[in-house]
């Protein structure tokens, strides 16, 4: 089966603890045979691990399609929809001019962290497969 050169994949994400009250994930994504990394930083509490990966995963996108688009998040938490326990996350998408919504979301597995980046990725690839093209 062929790769998809137009899909960032996921090969890590790392969170690390400021010592205070933040939390910085750090990761790292393959697109077209290039390493991407990214960080982003948010509160250790709550869901603040979860954003800052989704988050981070955001400025990944940003980075491979070139700013063709931008997008931020809006929402994410957990949900339990038909009895998973799932990462739900809410992106907004400014492309060519216009504004969108889009949702993704992954099932929770052993690391919530990566269940973010793979949640923001799924609601975002139809749009980095369609800026691509352009």
């Amino acid at each position: 089966m062929a790769t998809n050169k137009t899909r960032l994949r996921f090969d890590s994400v790392d969170l690390k603890s400021s010592g205070g009250q933040l939390c910085r994930a750090e990761l790292q994504f393959t697109f077209g045979g290039e390493q991407i990394e990214s960080a982003a930083i948010d509160s250790e509490a709550g869901l603040g691990p979860l954003r800052a990966a989704a988050a981070a995963t955001l400025i990944a996108i940003h980075q491979a399609v070139s700013n063709r688009f931008t997008c931020r998040l809006e929402d994410l938490d957990r949900v339990n929809a038909l009895g998973k326990e799932l990462i739900a996350v809410l992106i907004k998408v400014d492309f060519d001019g216009r504004e969108f919504q889009l949702f993704g979301s992954c099932q929770i597995g052993p690391d919530e962290s990566s269940a973010a980046v793979k949640a923001t990725l799924n609601a975002t690839n139809r749009f980095v497969d369609l800026a691509m093209r352009f």
